[in-house]
């Protein structure tokens, strides 16, 4: 996968989870459905997040001596 592709990925799962967190603020009037939404709505931030900061250039050093 290219790497504006995953950053791209980590951007839409922070806008999905900011977007679920406004909705079952405002539109979720019964209880469990809100923490359910939240809950969702706290991991797809997390997880865009994670994305966004997560270095894609992993570095081998080689010249390792036994």
């Amino acid at each position: 996968m290219n790497k504006w592709k995953i950053r791209m990925g980590g951007l839409a799962l922070l806008v999905l989870g900011a977007f679920l967190f406004v909705w079952s603020v405002k539109y979720v009037q019964a209880e469990w459905p809100q923490i359910f939404t939240g809950l969702l709505s706290v991991f797809s931030i997390s997880m865009g997040f994670a994305l966004l900061i997560m270095p894609l250039e992993i570095q081998e050093d080689s010249s390792t001596s036994d």
